[in-house]
């Protein structure tokens, strides 16, 4: 079956100036859009699928084309005003096409201005539509409350009960659900359009529940600041890799990344294990290449590099033996296809995808098909070559994937980390999203995990003298356990956000906190007044929020000054 999804994307908007191009979370509402389109296209193969965006402005054309759309024309003048009703530019685009499409079994609608809907939520309308049978589908929102309820305001402020309505006859309780088409999602066919010349069309169109927390339709800052608020809070689904959890509120997993700092020595690389085990890290990793593949013969330096600095295949089977022996999770990353198929042969829990490797697609799609998670790394990437990455490995059996935020600089400047992508990834891209840390020291590995981090990988070394094109960026053993140390005393320190009292404090309130004492010797029978109250350390005795209670009643006994006063004392 063959779709056309349409975005629509005006230039122009009358409350929220360049609202298609305004961001959440760091992305585009049209390249969320779009992106949502491509998952969607992707999960199901049988699917022909071509995603437009419909503009009027160049500017927005650019940002579609950039993320993977096509923008065929801009829409003319005539189309291009905000009294023009979608509809007319839909039925506008598939008349111009229509030469130059295949025929088109559905169209389907995605307003940028639903930047909470997620591709499940397309393949929801999508199994609910049938060309013959159901040839109308929008996804629709419930209502709190029922739409007889429903009022418009008059010029002075008057409320009136909505056109065709009298006003709830029955209590609200016992009212039918109301619902609402939300925007998010329209299919249809193209001879439904062209018949009824609108998407939705009572006792015709099916609707489909998509949930309120995703159904909110951008129209003002306000609905824009919501959006992101929530999309900031989403929890990312679980990737397991081996025994452990990544992603989904689990404690960040740690990689300590050996890589090539054995120096091609075996010996040096099991004393790697021991450090890392000894550092308490989740999983020690290496690098896997032969370098005949990785570089070009005419490239005689890296290449004599490559050769030096790589380990005989048998050795990666005792490094595994080793740290498994050590309670680690071994892993390695893999630079061609035949090192991943060596670790694959070994066991590895996972495949890592080195930064370098992210615009190689036929490596992409070889590691996917073999079902293991993947974690993938993206310096030097922009966002959407990673969207253009996932495509691939969805496309080839779609294994769980955690990404990791990086910037492949040795070492990389702090002023260029720009830790805050990774909630931008983690809100586009629904995986869980780390930090592949190639600055210097500790600093930023602990602030990512502070931000959010799911999975840490940091270099490091036995000793940041050796020779080696990454020993001097890396962390010495005493500086690994720290990070280690650091990372978990963090995320306890992260706690659940409600601000009350821990019990430390509870003594500690007692001696800092003031309660009521006696500002002077008062008399026995003395009716106490405000000015016989004065606020004292310690604060074990009638607090200044009871102070009411104790004005006005007679005192049984003398009171010293500087005395605590008490219930008890008094009549």
């Amino acid at each position: 079956m063959r779709a056309l999804i349409v975005i629509p994307a005006r230039g122009g908007s009358r409350r929220l100036p360049r609202k298609n191009l305004a961001a959440v979370r760091g992305v585009s509402l049209v390249a969320r859009a779009i992106v949502t389109a491509r998952e969607f296209a992707i999960g199901a193969p049988h699917r022909r699928v071509t995603i437009i965006v419909d503009t009027d402005s160049p500017e927005i054309a650019a940002e579609g084309r950039r993320w993977g759309a096509a923008v065929p024309f801009l829409r003319p003048a005539d189309l291009a005003s905000d009294a023009i009703p979608t509809i007319e530019n839909v039925l506008f685009l598939l008349e111009r096409l229509a030469d130059q499409l295949p025929p088109t079994d559905a169209v389907v609608l995605l307003q940028p201005t639903s930047p909470l809907r997620r591709a499940e939520d397309i393949t929801r309308c999508w199994a609910a539509f049938d060309p013959a049978k159901r040839p109308s589908v929008v996804s629709v929102t419930p209502t709190s409350h029922p739409g007889e309820l429903f009022l418009q305001q008059e010029e002075h402020g008057t409320l009136q009960w909505v056109p065709g309505t009298t006003g709830p006859a029955l209590p609200q309780q016992a009212s039918a659900p109301s619902y609402y088409v939300n925007g998010a999602v329209y299919i249809t066919t193209p001879d439904f359009l062209r018949h009824h010349r609108a998407f939705v069309v009572p006792g015709c169109t099916r609707g489909v529940l998509l949930p309120a927390e995703r159904s909110i339709d951008v129209d003002t800052a306000g609905d824009l600041a919501l959006a992101d608020a929530i999309l900031a809070q989403t929890e990312t689904p679980v990737v397991r890799v081996g025994d452990r959890k990544i992603g989904g509120g689990a404690a960040c997993f740690i990689i300590a990344e050996a890589g090539i700092n054995h120096n091609g020595d075996v010996d040096l690389a099991h004393r790697l294990v021991d450090a890392a085990a000894e550092a308490g890290a989740d999983a020690v990793k290496f690098q896997t290449f032969d370098p005949e593949q990785v570089v070009s013969r005419r490239d005689e330096s890296q290449l004599a590099m490559g050769r030096k600095l790589a380990l005989a295949p048998d050795t990666f089977a005792q490094l595994r033996a080793h740290a498994i022996a050590r309670h680690l999770m071994f892993l390695s990353t893999p630079f061609d296809a035949g090192s991943a198929d060596l670790l694959d042969r070994m066991g590895v829990p996972a495949f890592k995808i080195p930064s370098g490797e992210i615009t190689n697609p036929p490596f992409l799609a070889h590691v996917a098909r073999k079902g293991k998670p993947m974690l993938i790394s993206t310096g030097m990437a922009t966002l959407p070559e990673v969207v253009d990455a996932l495509d691939i490995v969805r496309a080839h059996g779609s294994p769980p994937v955690a990404l990791f935020h990086c910037v492949s600089n040795y070492p990389a400047a702090p002023e260029e980390c720009n830790l805050r992508a990774m909630g931008t990834m983690r809100s586009l891209l629904h995986a869980p999203v780390g930090w592949s840390d190639h600055s210097q020291g500790v600093t930023l590995s602990v602030a990512a995990v502070a931000m959010g981090a799911e999975l840490l990988e940091k270099h490091f070394t036995l000793d940041r003298s050796l020779p080696g094109p990454d020993h001097q960026a890396s962390l010495q053993p005493a500086e690994l356990r720290a990070l280690v140390r650091d990372v978990h005393a963090t995320e306890a320190a992260l706690g659940d956000g409600l601000k009350v009292p821990v019990k430390s404090e509870l003594a500690v309130a007692l001696a800092a906190r003031r309660s009521l004492h006696a500002a002077r010797d008062i008399d026995a029978g003395k009716v106490l007044e405000m000015s016989d109250l004065v606020l004292l350390r310690p604060g074990n005795g009638v607090p200044v929020s009871e102070a009411g209670s104790l004005v006005g009643r007679r005192l049984k006994t003398p009171v010293p000054a500087g005395s605590l006063l008490r219930d008890a004392d008094l009549e």
